[in-house]
């Protein structure tokens, strides 16, 4: 009995299918023998991609593409960016200087110091500036706790008041001391000011804008040194575009007659052109230092009695060589009206009383009044 085989032709030509390209469809010749290293799947060249890492044939579904330089690269060969999706090759990973995360151009962000790519969880902005900063390059600051680059870190120095002056006030009960915080909002003579023996300490401040402006505290004064006084802020001369943005507070001493309510009331005394000439800005509806009853605490406030020590005028404008001659008038003001209140017991004085003894005081004052001279004597 005759037997066929089925597997070949009556000819006895072989009739397995082609080969062809699983892309383009090509047929492929038996040299070209390209096949995916990942699935197996048969290419073409001309289809095949080469890994740019370990030099690998892929086909379209196995291989991975850098999302910057557009390369073919095995998978396993990328890395994705640690605050987007996009998958990144060796070359072009930027890696964060804190914490080697690893960023894509969009992420990325280089510290303004020393240049280095930086990621969102170890960066960090200058309070004064903005600039981006890395974790090493950041300064912070103990006076307020924020974030600044080198250029802008505050120039402070806590005060330092002298323990004799500190004695002296102690010993007198009813002596009349008096402080001032004295804001310059431009460039000036740091130097000069801060070798100061009347200057106790210095800091930035928030309300000042212009980059070389501080705030100097005064050490506790006594009468005796408000000829020096005097003379430091005649000395002061401000460059900048906006210096009245500055302020000048006054800190008098607190005692159990010295109240914020009193102090309210001996403002509310002045007339506009009273409070002009003794530098305030009460009258001016300047946002600093609001005259408000019953409204004594605060940075916006004209009286401030947040302060254990100290009444805090914040009424004054800027000391420097423009308001000097203003100076003297208004400590000698807040001397006066200091006494006052020390020789009445709490509830003693009515409110229309003081406003009065305060604008004959304010009118009064082109120098000190025999009173005011004669309490000088006594508390020396």
């Amino acid at each position: 009995m005759n037997m066929t085989n089925d597997s070949k032709t009556t000819d006895g030509v072989n009739d397995e299918t082609p080969r062809v390209c699983s892309w383009c469809d090509k047929t492929l010749r038996e040299d070209e023998t390209e096949q995916c290293a990942t699935c197996d799947g048969s290419m073409c060249d001309e289809c095949a991609y080469t890994c740019g890492e370990c030099g690998a044939r892929l086909c379209e579904n196995c291989k991975g593409e850098c999302a910057e330089c557009g390369y073919a690269y095995c998978p396993s060969h990328l890395v994705e960016c640690s605050e987007c999706p996009r998958k990144l090759c060796g070359e072009c990973a930027a890696h964060c200087t804190n914490c080697d995360c690893v960023l894509c151009e969009n992420c990325a962000q280089l510290c303004d110091e020393c240049e280095e790519y930086v990621c969102a969880d170890c960066r960090y902005a200058c309070e004064n500036c903005d600039e981006t900063l890395c974790g090493d390059c950041v300064r912070w600051s103990d006076q307020n706790d924020c974030a600044y680059c080198e250029d802008c870190m505050p120039d402070y120095k806590y005060p330092e008041y002298s323990m004799e002056r500190r004695s002296l006030m102690n010993s007198h009960e009813h002596m009349f001391t008096v402080g001032l915080e004295i804001e310059i909002n431009g460039g000036h003579d740091h130097a000069r000011i801060k070798r100061n023996p009347l200057i106790a300490g210095y800091c930035t401040d928030g309300s000042l804008y212009h980059r070389e402006g501080l705030e100097y505290q005064t050490d506790i004064l006594f009468s005796t040194d408000i000829d020096a006084l005097a003379a430091l802020v005649e000395s002061i001369h401000c460059d900048g575009s906006e210096p009245e943005r500055a302020g000048g507070h006054m800190h008098v001493r607190r005692t159990s007659r010295q109240t914020p309510s009193r102090w309210y009331w001996a403002l509310k005394g002045l007339s506009d052109r009273q409070a002009r000439q003794l530098n305030m800005r009460h009258t001016t509806g300047c946002r600093w230092c609001e005259l408000r009853h019953d409204y004594y605490d605060g940075k916006d406030t004209a009286v401030n009695g947040a302060h254990c020590d100290t009444i805090e005028l914040r009424t004054f404008g800027r000391w420097d060589e423009t308001t000097a001659h203003r100076l003297t008038p208004a400590i000698e003001w807040a001397h006066h009206m200091w006494r006052y209140f020390e020789s009445h017991d709490l509830y003693q004085l009515k409110t229309a009383g003081i406003m009065r003894e305060s604008a004959r005081s304010a009118y009064a004052t082109p120098r000190t009044t025999p009173a005011m001279r004669l309490a000088v004597r006594k508390e020396d």
